[in-house]
């Protein structure tokens, strides 16, 4: 007997799953619920996944993948001084990861309530702090200055989406570039 072949791949219910997960939160990524919202049965879910919760590890595993090192791979790829670097990341955070800001919030917000996602988060975070110091410890010789640099960066990229106050002199885009420039008003001068 030949496999029943399903229209909705392991892809689409995985985008669902983050889309709910986002919108609406993490209680809100049932199967059933999934299912629904994409006029299929039950049956047509457990064709790509054992469970919710190997959906949901699958959810992170594309977290990880299409994140941090995606980015930091684009980074190294284009190259430059570390400033350059730095500035090329922030680049595409604040373009290209805008649409993702929201799926962070309700990721870090799932954390809050199980401690298993909350370590996976706290190593994905590590990570990226790590090659945001990294990159400032090439700039700076006090390793405090270059963690202290690399945290308020982090800061702006997962923080920026929480400031509900609006923008009176200049566009969100022009403040955000004006705060990651304000990171380097103080650059050593290279002999």
């Amino acid at each position: 007997m030949d496999k029943p072949v399903s229209k909705l791949s392991r892809e689409d219910w995985i985008d669902l799953a983050r889309k709910k997960l986002s919108e609406e939160g993490i209680d809100k990524v049932s199967i059933a619920g999934l299912a629904r919202d994409l006029s299929v049965t039950k049956g047509s879910f457990y064709w790509h996944f054992r469970d919710r919760d190997d959906l949901l590890q699958a959810m992170l595993a594309r977290w990880e993948e299409t994140g941090s090192e995606v980015v930091f791979s684009e980074v190294e790829r284009v190259g430059g001084d570390p400033i350059r670097r730095l500035k090329h990341m922030s680049d595409i955070v604040f373009r290209r990861y805008r649409d993702q800001l929201n799926f962070e919030m309700a990721l870090r917000e799932w954390g809050r309530k199980d401690p298993k996602i909350l370590q996976i988060i706290r190593q994905e975070d590590e990570r990226r702090m790590d090659y945001m110091k990294g990159l400032f410890a090439e700039i700076y010789d006090d390793p405090k200055i270059a963690e202290a640099k690399a945290w308020l960066l982090f800061s702006l990229y997962v923080g920026e989406i929480i400031i509900a106050a609006p923008m009176k002199e200049q566009s969100r885009e022009e403040l955000l570039w004006n705060c990651l420039e304000s990171l380097f008003e103080d650059t050593p001068a290279k002999t």
